[in-house]
């Protein structure tokens, strides 16, 4: 799974993105570092599975065919070109997708090197050109950690410059949203989430994974008050801290209408966390609709065995006669 995602919200905004689609195009703008590369007739693509999304965005979605639309939304904005294989999708970057590690003045935020040799000849024939500045201590503006680009220490912090006391201070820029781990949480967290924000708490993990995952849903941040901690601390007795934070990002997915009529309010996932526990292993969400079908299906098989046991019982009648 997919640790951390930086998502530019200056951009997602101009492009039109909602907040699926800017954590989707945040994955996606990352994948040719490390997915592999495939030559068609129309040039140089990335192998990019509906599944590989499934397994690296849990908090997204959870359906291969939602993962699919998503891409081409993103396609019909002019961010991706989508083409495929008989058993692969395929995806590369296009030159507006480029602007979204831009800063403002066009630069790079995080630069990179481009596919194949170009961007290592570019390097290369830069550092000859001016030898002398090759190990001198980085001009003022230039990136602080240019290569490591899934860090807690991205986003505005890094466009401020400090070689001057008397420059003026940068434009404040949007928080960069970045997604809790699953692991020991190293991330930014939104400064506007209500909440816990200390790693160390107890109910942290939990509560910003459920917080982040229902304004994705809802658009907005849920209460955080006394009773909200208190039920997330609940949640986590019952289910672990090793859980609870997984289930609480589940359960906001679950498209059950009585939940969805009440906003996945934490009394709701509280009331039955064992039962969405088994769901989010199984993968197997039990909606009010898909358990009246089950108990119908049962209803139809014991009418069927109740008709078949009273032939059976004419029939032995009959014989005895």
């Amino acid at each position: 799974m997919q640790f951390t995602l930086t998502i530019n919200q200056v951009k997602a905004l101009e492009w039109g993105l909602n907040s699926q689609q800017a954590l989707l195009f945040a994955f996606v703008y990352g994948c040719p570092s490390w997915a592999k590369a495939m030559t068609t007739e129309q040039g140089v693509f990335f192998v990019l599975s509906k599944a590989k999304i499934i397994e690296e965005l849990p908090l997204l979605t959870d359906k291969p065919d939602t993962a699919y639309r998503m891409l081409k939304a993103l396609q019909d904005v002019g961010l991706i070109e989508l083409s495929s294989t008989s058993n692969v999708t395929l995806f590369r970057l296009t030159d507006k997708a480029a602007q979204w590690n831009k800063k403002e003045d066009g630069s790079e935020k995080y630069p990179t090197l481009k596919a194949g040799t170009e961007g290592r000849k570019k390097i290369r024939s830069t550092s000859e050109k001016n030898p002398s500045k090759v190990g001198n201590k980085s001009e003022p503006g230039s990136e602080k950690s240019p290569t490591n680009q899934d860090t807690s220490n991205q986003g505005t912090n890094q466009d401020t410059s400090h070689s001057s006391q008397d420059a003026p201070a940068a434009p404040p820029q949007p928080a960069a949203l970045t997604l809790v781990s699953s692991a020991a949480p190293r991330c930014e967290i939104p400064a506007d989430m209500p909440g816990p924000k200390d790693p160390s708490c107890k109910t942290f993990k939990a509560w910003a994974n459920y917080a982040m995952a229902y304004r994705s849903r809802h658009g907005a941040w849920p209460v955080w008050n006394s009773k909200a901690g208190g039920q997330i601390g609940q949640l986590v007795d019952r289910l672990g801290v090793d859980v609870a934070h997984h289930v609480a990002a589940y359960f906001v997915r679950i498209n059950d209408s009585k939940l969805v009529n009440r906003m996945h309010s934490l009394g709701d996932l509280l009331q039955n966390a064992e039962a969405y526990h088994t769901q989010w292993v199984t993968n197997r969400q039990m909606t009010g609709t898909t358990a009246r079908l089950i108990e119908q299906t049962q209803a139809n098989v014991s009418a069927a065995e109740q008709a078949l046991e009273a032939l059976r019982a004419k029939r032995a009648a009959s014989h005895a006669e």
